[in-house]
């Protein structure tokens, strides 16, 4: 083999461990916000990281003008519908200015879920499901 075919496959080599290790390097998990509604509240959804296993859930709930709704109940609830596995619903405790948080909701498997929420601000109960995907 002559020298430049010997630099050619180098620099290939070079260039195709560099892509597969860049490829496989952990990333840094960023929170996913998911934003919804109903007639009566606005709701946004902060999940702290979308991995298996347990991740907490945040949510803000405001009235249709924005002001937050602090009298609630909110329970959370993670489903996965292919399969039919679904979590008991998790109360999520109030922080303050419509804030509720859930600290461990349990994703089991990779692929599509959903968070089922049930906002019970005493004037009737709204329900939302957001879907979700879960990676490894």
């Amino acid at each position: 083999m002559s020298t430049s075919r010997r630099a050619v496959a180098a620099v290939v080599v070079v260039v195709v461990i560099a892509v597969v290790g860049w490829l496989v390097w952990p990333s840094a998990r960023t929170p996913v916000v998911l934003k919804t509604g109903t007639p009566h509240h606005l709701v946004t959804v902060t999940i702290d990281s979308v991995r298996l296993g347990e991740t907490a859930v945040d949510v803000t709930v405001t009235d249709r003008d924005g002001a937050p709704i602090d009298h609630a109940a909110v329970q959370i609830q993670a489903i996965q519908p292919l399969m039919g596995h679904a979590g008991a619903p998790v109360p999520a405790a109030a922080n303050g200015s419509g804030r509720f948080h859930a600290p461990a909701i349990s994703l089991m498997m990779t692929g599509p879920w959903e968070l089922r929420l049930s906002i019970d601000a005493h004037n009737g109960i709204d329900r939302v499901t957001l879907p979700l995907w879960v990676g490894g």
